[in-house]
């Protein structure tokens, strides 16, 4: 097998926590290459909804959140790229009664975190939030939320690092990781071998795989999530909008267009590396969406598509080293929602490899939580 210069690390997977990874370390003097086996963000980071969001997270990974979002203003400027970042807050919707008082505990939880966020009701909210349906009575609202294009981020973090000396190997597939002596020594991929001291495991949906290159079995499993995008249409919706009742991720894109997650499953194809779409699927997210957003009824659908992306067992990412060997790191299982958080995770990532202590605490989203005695089993 040929050989590639060696490193100091190798990135594996540019969505756009690799990618913002990889220029985190390349940034702060680490000779850092990244491997890619298609395009930049083009699984994960191609078909997610670009929320930016604090609320509504799981509290092991609120305070990276809170972080990543303070960075996010200025991003722009500090990779010299047009994210499409809009800075317009979040709502999360409430249609019935009976979820309401579950909705406000998790908001005063939330405050007590640090988090700027409150409960809008009524007219308050129907000023905040035209078009919003009529039956819906309230909502919690994150002022400091917004949303951004998620491949463009990519992108632009691949595009950063090359900038600071990072190495791109795009189309280029990892067949195994070296270890010698309880610690990582390279990467063979299908363009040579790369030595290095450390990996980063950023493949998202092929995660467990490269897991199991090093004997570390990671309960993740790969789904294929579905966007919609809809015709142009007049400027209208400024927050992001998702509601406790139903399934969906809604925004209005600077283009004019509506952009709609929610997490409406696919078909996976892994080994193709793409997911299909479900016409269930699409059918049940516009009625989601529409319900709560009825204007979304007079735009037509133009394009669907799934991209795919790794979820862990309960739900949040897996970040840290493993237990052996050293110089492997995880930072994938994202869930779903892990591209607010990738300006942090990368210079978590970062910390683990200069310093090897974040300056977040993530012990409980480490590997080591699926073998406490503890532990959530996998389904």
């Amino acid at each position: 097998m040929s050989r590639l210069p060696g490193v100091e690390v190798v990135v594996i997977g540019a969505g756009v926590t690799g990618a913002a990874s990889a220029y985190e370390l390349s940034r702060a003097g680490v000779r850092t290459a990244i491997v890619e086996a298609g395009e930049v963000g083009s699984v994960a980071s191609g078909a997610s909804a670009g929320g930016v969001r604090q609320q509504g997270r799981d509290p092991r990974e609120l305070p990276i959140a809170i972080r990543a979002i303070q960075r996010w203003p200025e991003l722009q400027a500090e990779l010299g790229a047009d994210l499409h970042y809009l800075q317009d807050g979040h709502v999360n919707l409430v249609e019935f009664e009976e979820d309401l008082p579950a909705v406000e505990a998790r908001v005063q939880r939330e405050r007590d975190a640090g988090l700027a966020i409150e409960m809008v009701y009524g007219d308050d909210l129907r000023k905040l939030v035209p078009g919003v349906a009529p039956h819906v009575i309230a909502g919690s609202y994150c002022r400091t939320d917004g949303h951004a294009m998620p491949p463009w981020v990519a992108k632009a973090y691949v595009r950063a690092a090359q900038r600071h000396g990072a190495t791109l190997y795009p189309f280029t597939r990892v067949t195994d990781v070296t270890v010698a002596s309880g610690r990582v020594t390279g990467v063979k991929t299908s363009s040579g071998e790369i030595s290095c001291d450390w990996v980063i495991n950023a493949v998202g949906a092929w995660g467990a795989g490269l897991a199991r290159m090093v004997g570390v079995e990671l309960p993740i499993e790969t789904v294929a999530l579905q966007m919609l995008l809809t015709e142009q249409m007049p400027p209208k919706l400024k927050q992001v909008l998702g509601c406790v009742s139903k399934r969906v991720s809604l925004k209005q894109i600077p283009t004019g267009s509506y952009l709609i997650g929610g997490g409406w499953p696919g078909t996976v194809h892994q080994e193709r590396r793409f997911g299909r779409v479900r016409f269930a699927s699409v059918a049940g997210s516009a009625a989601h969406s529409s319900a709560i957003y009825p204007l979304l009824r007079q735009a037509r659908l133009l394009r669907a598509w799934t991209g795919l992306e790794a979820v862990a067992v309960d739900g949040v990412p897996v970040l840290g080293p493993v237990p052996e060997p050293a110089g492997f790191l995880v930072a994938c299982g994202f869930s779903g929602h892990g591209f607010a958080l990738a300006p942090q995770v990368g210079v978590i990532m970062r910390e683990f490899v200069t310093t090897g202590e974040p300056s977040v605490p993530v012990d409980a989203l480490g590997v080591q939580r699926f073998h406490s005695p503890n532990a959530v089993a996998a389904e």
